[in-house]
């Protein structure tokens, strides 16, 4: 499934006009933590993807019956934080430890709020093929209303209706997110000379005290780890060193242990910052520049890094009408040969949605945000 739809952004990385003059041109980007983030992306609809094959089975959601598809998409959230985090960490630096909250907020709603109202509007539209709408009333004017907020306030059942189940419940980490770049103009002065480290340190101790208290304050750390790289990259030779195949591979190996060392208690106590802790290795490499023996940089995980948004919020939509589909069909307990075919097909059909989505609705915003910061 991964192969072909990484295959699918190639040929749309070749044969748009669009796509290949926008990544002939990338400007100041990073190309690897692109590329990053298309994976990540992908992660996701493959975690989902084998969750959705047990639910058809089973009607147990949120069980990949697999440790590798399992832990897909956790690390890709994982992933998203620290790109999150490294990225306006830098521009805060870059501004010697200021950050305009308008210009901030206004960006981010040029980037979030497009595609984040159509998605809203297909799983309402597939929400209400199912179910008739009979819940969109009135007196659930307050759960309807917090859609509106794009991810900043969590969804709640309208009525009788879950609509996270709609899109496999994607849009939890809008709220880590928003709840990220709110803060960010009041601590942006922590990312002059190396208070960052400090911080770090009351951060991770407070998080440690907030688990005796049953208070999970782990996801706010993954965009701490983020934060850290701009940092511990300042250095131009030890970022040289870091952008080596040799690195490459020692990041991926120091990734596979730390899972391993972790995989007997913090994969059951603690599984999301022992996660952290995998990845860690692998991220601060990509964010020096590594491309992971040209995987990253590739045109074809570029265009899924461009798209990715579209791919993490809409492929949950897709799959879920296929599940659905399958189900009134009396199909839940296909062959696993047969399973994967019908949503690798899916998968691929998601991406050419995606290329249109980023194309028509997410790129005109950005360019009027980029174009209004430039003026």
């Amino acid at each position: 499934m991964m192969l072909a739809v990484i295959a699918t952004a190639g040929v749309i990385a070749r044969r748009s006009h669009f796509y290949r003059q926008g990544l002939a041109a990338p400007g100041n980007r990073e190309l690897s933590l692109d590329g990053l983030r298309g994976l990540a992306a992908l992660m996701v609809a493959m975690h989902h993807a084998a969750i959705g094959r047990v639910w058809l089975a089973d009607n147990e959601w949120g069980d990949a019956r697999s440790l590798v598809l399992q832990l897909a998409g956790p690390a890709a959230v994982v992933l998203f934080f620290m790109l999150t985090g490294y990225l306006f960490w830098s521009k805060a630096r870059k501004g010697n430890g200021w950050v305009k909250p308008w210009k901030l907020w206004r960006g981010r709603l040029c980037r979030i709020a497009p595609l984040y109202l159509f998605s809203l509007l297909l799983v309402l539209l597939v929400a209400v093929g199912e179910t008739g709408g009979n819940w969109l009333t009135a007196d659930h004017w307050k759960s309807l209303l917090r859609l509106l907020a794009l991810g900043a306030l969590k969804w709640q059942n309208v009525g009788p209706v879950n609509l996270n189940v709609y899109n496999a419940g994607v849009v939890w980490t809008l709220w880590y997110e928003w709840s990220f770049y709110l803060a960010l103009p009041f601590m942006a002065w922590l990312s002059t000379g190396r208070k960052i480290f400090g911080f770090a340190l009351v951060a991770y101790v407070a998080a440690a005290a907030g688990l005796c208290f049953h208070v999970n304050l782990q996801p706010g750390l993954f965009f701490l780890l983020g934060m850290l790289c701009p940092v511990l990259l300042e250095n131009s030779a030890a970022r040289s060193r870091l952008q080596t195949p040799h690195a490459a591979a020692a990041a991926l190996l120091a990734g596979l242990l730390l899972l391993a060392l972790g995989r007997n208690f913090l994969l059951t106590t603690l599984p999301t910052a022992s996660l952290a802790g995998a990845c860690f290795p692998v991220f601060v490499a990509a964010a020096a520049g590594n491309n992971y023996f040209g995987v990253l940089d590739c045109p074809a995980m570029r265009c899924l890094g461009a798209i990715s948004f579209s791919l993490y919020l809409l492929h949950g939509i897709v799959f879920t009408m296929l599940f659905h589909g399958l189900r009134l069909a009396g199909l839940s307990s296909l062959p696993p040969t047969e399973y994967w075919l019908l949503i690798t097909v899916a998968a691929c059909a998601v991406t050419g949605l995606c290329s249109v989505t980023y194309r028509w609705i997410e790129f005109p915003f950005l360019f009027a945000s980029h174009k209004a910061r430039s003026g």
